[in-house]
């Protein structure tokens, strides 16, 4: 799609993610924060989370692209 996002962005966008999925009880309990993830399960999260920001990255992309 696009460039790959930093590890910055991506770290950031995926505990905000996190967070707002404990706010709206999306998580089990006994997760209480993003480092609380297990290994696979952060990697697996953080696939989606690089995956939803190049769709954004492209969508923004084409949108200001000229006709």
């Amino acid at each position: 799609m696009t460039d790959r996002p930093s590890d910055f962005e991506l770290n950031a966008t995926a505990r905000a993610l996190f967070a707002a999925g404990m706010r709206h009880g999306w998580w089990p309990a006994h997760l209480r924060a993003y480092d609380d993830l297990d290994p696979i399960g952060r990697d697996e999260f953080n696939a989606i989370v690089e995956h939803v920001l190049a769709v954004a990255a492209k969508a923004r992309a084409e949108e200001s692209a000229p006709l």
